[in-house]
């Protein structure tokens, strides 16, 4: 993942703020620690944490460590919380960390889990390890397993004998996994523990020559340079590394310069990050949400609270009522007299349809950019984040989104969406069966969204993407990040593509064709017409098909789907809905096709 310049900033500091506790609480227990990993990486380049990276290392000896683990609870300030196994018996972590309460660093494997969640710094104890090579791998091998079966108490991450937590799945055999499901099984979380550290201290009665964290082949240290020492500059810190550190680090990662180009340059990507307030910055004051609403109490909160809680702060939200009949408009009421300093505005109008109340939040905004987010859907914490990112890398888009999950009756399934980040061309993506913009991963400049004509009044079934083939043919810039920071619900109620009533719009998919513009183009108006014409057909919309039919025989690239939407106008309207029903569950079941 690649941070916001000011989120960075701001995780740097809070980084760093917490170090700068874990070094006073040292200081005064008297507990010798150095830094390791890729802040000692930091130190030895750059006098600081480097500069996109988004974690702090510490380790200690054995010793040192369990000291800390009984004495740095009573000591560290109460802003901080030590979260290990024995402070925290539902952690899947076996080694410490420090986590600044009141904020929220998780990582997509972690979501859910009942633990401590801040910004923290990772703490590791350091053992002795065997200078036979044959006796440290088997160690290596032991304690792997331990260490799964530790955190298979807590979650589990792999593909075979279970579901993986969050869709995160890490490459483990099947006999690997059984070995793991039934030792956890059988065992005590508590018993594990006390395994495997047996395991990872077995060597340090012995005059083995070096520390490691055992776990990992190459992160070794000389006792030595442990022994001695030695303090470095850490941005205004001063903190204690190893002696020698160059020739660690030369240990560690052989030729340090070949992680310091871009596309080596590794961090954490969490999936939720919030500072316990939303942080400003010039770009995201900048950028206005949008969230039309009818008849969606269930829903609209967790809308709400999903952009409230950004990492980054946004200038304003709006939502327009589009006369829902539920109270729907008192859940969002309530919830703005709970939130004065999120610039809530209510907007309600008589129903006109999706795309009028879109173009009214549009009218509204004060944003140059308007995020597009549907009161079933919610963002991740770091949406508007990774949206003002994008804006500094492609600041000649007029288009920004981000790939998303579907999410069916509480199944999160990632959608078949671009894999690269980069300027793309919706038209193309869609060609490939993939998903580049929906509207709650869009952010949209306002004024091309004006020049366009905004969406297209009375549509109710592709509204959204005849304005990005609007967009397309003004030679508007589309830019995409492949993190999954929305959160698209399926199952949710009344979408537009299971309520069908003839439109009354000016406008139609079929007009946007034209035969000067690029194939691809054309083909992906196809594709719109002929998508939307199924489900017309499906809710009984005959001669709605009948002209999509004419409209779009020219396709090449969408023969099948016309085929099937001459197949389903032929046959009696009772049976269409069962038919297409069952061609909708097998997409899904199979291929995952399918909104």
């Amino acid at each position: 993942m690649k941070y916001n310049s000011d989120i960075l900033r701001h995780l740097h500091t809070e980084l760093k703020e917490t170090l700068r506790e874990v070094v006073r609480v040292c200081e005064v227990a008297q507990i010798p620690y150095f830094i390791q990993g890729g802040t000692a990486i930091g130190s030895h380049f750059f006098d600081d944490i480097v500069p996109w990276d988004d974690d702090i290392d510490l380790g200690m000896t054995r010793e040192n460590y369990e000291r800390f683990l009984r004495e740095a609870p009573a000591i560290l300030d109460k802003q901080y919380t030590l979260q290990e196994f024995t402070t925290e018996p539902d952690t899947p972590f076996y080694f410490a960390k420090v986590r600044k309460i009141g904020t929220r660093f998780v990582e997509s494997e972690w979501v859910g889990l009942p633990i401590a969640e801040g910004v923290y710094i990772d703490i590791f104890p350091y053992d002795l390890i065997p200078d036979d090579e044959r006796l440290a791998r088997h160690q290596r091998r032991r304690v792997g397993f331990w260490i799964n079966c530790f955190m298979a108490k807590s979650v589990w991450l792999w593909r075979w004998l279970g579901k993986a937590n969050n869709g995160v799945v890490f490459p483990k055999s099947l006999v690997s996994c059984l070995a793991i499901r039934v030792v956890s099984a059988l065992l005590s979380k508590e018993r594990i523990y006390h395994i495997l550290n047996r395991e990872l201290t077995r060597y340090n009665n012995t005059s083995a020559s070096r520390y490691n964290i055992v776990r990992m082949p190459k992160d070794m240290i000389a006792v030595e340079s442990i022994a001695h020492l030695e303090p470095r500059k850490f941005g205004d810190l001063e903190v204690m590394a190893p002696a020698n550190l160059e020739v660690y680090l030369r240990s560690h990662y052989g030729d340090i310069q070949k992680w310091l180009p871009e596309d080596k340059r590794l961090n954490h990507a969490p999936e939720v990050l919030w500072f316990g307030y939303g942080l400003k910055s010039r770009a995201s004051e900048n950028i206005s949400v949008v969230i039309p609403l009818y008849n969606k109490e269930a829903e609209v909160e967790r809308a709400l609270r999903s952009v409230v809680e950004q990492s980054l702060a946004v200038g304003e939200i709006i939502v327009v009522n589009d006369g829902s009949t539920d109270n729907s408009e008192g859940v969002v009421k309530r919830f703005i007299d709970q939130h004065p300093e999120a610039h809530i505005r209510l907007i309600t109008q008589p129903n006109s349809g999706v795309s009028a109340t879109r173009n009214r939040g549009i009218e509204e905004a004060k944003g140059e950019y308007v995020a597009l987010l549907d009161a079933d859907d919610w963002w991740l914490s770091n949406y508007i984040a990774e949206v003002c990112r994008l804006m500094e890398y492609y600041p000649d888009c007029d288009a920004y989104s981000t790939a998303f999950d579907v999410v069916n009756n509480d199944t999160h399934t990632r959608a078949y969406v671009p894999t690269t980040e980069g300027y793309i061309s919706p038209a193309e993506e869609a060609l490939k069966g993939r998903y580049p913009i929906i509207p709650s991963t869009a952010t949209l400049r306002r004024s091309t969204i004006q020049r366009c004509g905004g969406f297209p009044e009375g549509m109710r079934i592709g509204e959204d993407q005849w304005l990005w083939v609007r967009m397309i043919q003004q030679k508007a810039q589309f830019a995409y990040s492949p993190i999954s920071l929305v959160r698209y619900s399926r199952s949710a109620s009344n979408r537009s593509a299971s309520i069908y009533r003839a439109e009354e719009c000016w406008h139609t998919i079929a007009e946007l064709y034209d035969p000067k513009q690029e194939e691809p183009l054309n083909e992906y108006i196809a594709r719109i017409g002929i998508g939307k014409a199924i489900t017309q057909s499906v809710r009984g919309g005959d001669e709605d098909a009948k002209k999509a039919i004419r409209a779009f025989d020219y396709t090449k690239l969408s023969k099948r789907q016309l085929t099937r939407l001459k197949l389903l106008n032929s046959l009696p309207a009772s049976l269409r809905p069962a038919l297409n029903g069952l061609y909708a569950t097998l997409a899904w079941a199979i291929k995952r096709r399918g909104l």
